[in-house]
């Protein structure tokens, strides 16, 4: 409450209120709702950045339709269970989404999972000429199937926590798409505010004139952020907009 309560008075005095997401659209509705405020969105750590309001895409980097496939048989193959963020949607393979609901992060979230994403029964059919973003892939295996995967062509792999591995178009990170939407807003990094707690978020902590790690962000992200705020659980953005931005 706290958070809303903040980023909806910045937005009265003209802020650009974003969320910057691992996450494609489709699940973010709800995110979008609450704020009631929120413009644009920076989706699949950086792929694509969506205004809310239009629902133009402002700007995007996708994997190649070529190295989609490729990485598609591979995942297929290895018999791994994985999403697919394309156009803001997350896609599974139907055959593959019991294994996906055993390792989201909690029974709302697999909620969230089965109301939203699509299940197609080919997936690699259905994502013939669609603009991917991201692939979402639990850890087992992880060393080998990384390895494996650079031969399917130019990927970039992140991990946003210990227990995932994902993997987009090469430059794809949060800081160059914010950057992206900054630069046809006519802003600077000092005039942009960005929060963040993992390791997809370190581009974008780095670039951004006031960067904050929330108390409970990881090492790295502390590190690359300028300041730190209270706890993702305790309302930390609410607290360094109200610090920073609402006050004289």
């Amino acid at each position: 409450a706290r958070n809303v309560r903040a980023l909806r008075a910045a937005s009265e005095r003209g802020a650009a209120v974003a969320v910057a997401s691992g996450r494609p659209w489709g699940f973010l509705h709800e995110v979008a709702e609450q704020l009631g405020v929120l413009r644009y969105a920076v989706l699949s750590n950086g792929a694509a950045v969506l205004d809310v309001c239009t629902g133009e895409w402002l700007y995007r980097n996708c994997i190649s339709e070529e190295t989609r496939q490729a990485l598609t048989e591979l995942l297929l193959e290895e018999g791994v269970p994985f999403e697919v963020y394309c156009e803001g949607e997350s896609w599974i393979q139907r055959d593959r989404l019991e294994g996906v609901l055993t390792h989201t992060f909690s029974p709302e979230f697999q909620q969230v999972l089965q109301e939203h994403a699509r299940f197609p029964a080919d997936l690699n059919a259905a994502l013939r000429g669609r603009l991917v973003e991201k692939f979402h892939v639990p850890p087992e295996g992880r060393k080998s199937l990384m390895e494996r995967a650079a031969a399917c062509g130019a990927l970039e792999m992140v991990t946003s926590f210990a227990e995932n591995l994902e993997f987009t178009a090469v430059g794809v990170n949060k800081g160059t798409a914010v950057q992206a939407l900054s630069a046809r807003l006519g802003l600077g990094p000092e005039q942009v505010m960005a929060f963040g707690d993992a390791g997809n978020d370190l581009e974008m902590l780095a670039w951004a004139g006031w960067s904050f790690a929330m108390a409970n962000a990881s090492a790295e992200a502390k590190k690359a952020a300028r300041y730190e705020t209270g706890s993702n659980a305790e309302g930390g953005v609410g607290m360094a907009v109200e610090r920073w931005l609402l006050t004289e």
